[in-house]
């Protein structure tokens, strides 16, 4: 049987997502799969540890300037100075757990969905061998800093090629370079017919549906921005679906809103059918983080998404507002003003329906995890190796560079 290790990080849902999107695509080929969050299972650095799981949705949420300023500044890093990355001594007291991970369960090839393990890989290829391929993906349809310190990966997923000259910039090789799209569940790449996505969720065809994903954070939540369409579209037919994840207070909020009985909610909170209202809805209201807008993209969904956002997402918005297969909005008035126009002028909605599709692309699961299935690991006589060690000879390595 086949063997596969994913290493990934609690940092928002994205990358668990994509892990887990992984390993049930590998599952259902017959394979081991096991998936390793790194932070919690080697980490002993508790401010480093906080700082990557907590502490980037605070500052985007609270701090949003200062987090685009130094998003800014650490994407124009020295590639050649990849040693001073300032991620880099937060992990060195994980190398010996990593590396014991993959001594031990032996995998045919290993998938990262967060940049911290290439970087580990990348640095622990110096002095040990790692005998499997390493895959990973960029996150959103941008290159984000710390790239050039996880060269040592064997295969990294791009959205397309025009990423190619800017990722040889920072170190990378075009060979390893794969422009299959960003990793998502499949479920979102299977074709769904409107009317019968409608027909299971109760929703009448033909009456214009609304995807509110906007959980809490950022901008707004989904609250005001169901008020807001509640409050500016009471002479229109719509069918609004809310899918709030873990935002228990904003769903109750929304569940005791007076709507006219021209507007229908469903409102609901953490689910797994998510690709279900994308194949039901005409258009989503929401934030732009890389895989929310592959899964939207891989639906044939436009996109409304708003203007205060962490760089990244700017950067995921302005990627599709260019293509035009998504609207921005800057204030409450603007986004009722873009969605009265997408309900008066159905041909628009349309032509955004089509540079969506021109745009998607949709297999880069399914790509990803058949290169994968594909590799075998070779591991030699692995007995004598001191783990309590490599966390030593990790810290004098990048000593000698210059970072501790």
């Amino acid at each position: 049987m086949k063997k596969y290790l994913i290493f990934t990080i609690t940092a928002g849902n994205g990358h668990n997502s994509a892990a887990n999107a992984v390993k049930e695509s590998l599952e259902k080929q017959g394979a081991e799969v096991k998936i390793v969050d790194i932070l919690k299972q080697y980490c002993q650095n508790k401010n480093f540890r906080w700082t990557q799981e907590k502490g980037y949705a605070l500052a985007v949420q609270y701090l949003n300037p200062i987090y685009n300023v130094c998003f800014k500044h650490f994407q124009k890093a020295d590639p050649n100075k990849y040693y001073k990355s300032p991620v880099q001594g937060g992990l060195l007291t994980m190398y010996d757990g990593l590396l014991k991970e993959i001594y031990e369960f032996k995998p045919d090839a290993i998938f990262c969905s967060h940049f911290l393990p290439c970087v580990m890989i990348t640095n622990l290829r110096k002095l040990y061998k790692i005998p499997c391929k390493v895959y990973s993906f960029i996150f959103d349809y941008v290159v984000c800093p710390f790239w050039e310190a996880a060269t040592g990966i064997d295969y990294l997923l791009i959205p397309n090629e025009t990423f190619v000259p800017t990722l040889i910039k920072k170190g990378f090789k075009a060979e390893q370079l794969l422009p299959y799209g960003l990793v998502v569940n499949e479920k979102f790449s299977r074709a769904m017919d409107k009317s019968k996505a409608r027909e299971r969720l109760g929703l009448k065809d033909g009456v214009f549906t609304i995807l509110v994903m906007f959980g809490g954070g950022f901008w707004s939540g989904n609250y005001k921005i169901v008020k807001n369409i509640v409050k500016h579209c009471k002479s229109r037919s719509i069918q609004i679906i809310v899918a709030n994840g873990r935002d228990e207070k904003g769903k109750a909020k929304i569940d005791k809103l007076k709507t006219p009985s021209n507007i229908k909610i469903l409102n609901y909170g953490f689910s797994k059918d998510v690709a279900l209202y994308m194949s039901a809805a005409d258009i989503i209201v929401g934030k732009a983080g890389g895989v929310s807008v592959t899964e939207a993209l891989n639906k044939f969904l436009p996109m409304v998404c708003c203007g205060k956002l962490p760089e990244q997402e700017k950067c995921n918005v302005k990627m599709l507002t260019s293509e035009g297969a998504a609207k921005q909005y800057k204030s409450d008035k603007e986004l009722i003003s873009t969605l009265k126009e997408l309900v008066n002028n159905p041909k628009s909605l349309l032509q955004m329906r089509e540079n969506v599709k021109r745009i998607r692309r949709s297999e880069g699961t399914k790509l990803l995890v058949k290169d994968m299935l594909e590799c075998s690991g070779e591991y030699p006589n692995l007995e004598g190796i001191d783990y309590s060690l490599i966390n030593k000879e990790m810290k004098a390595l990048l000593k000698h560079k210059g970072v501790v």
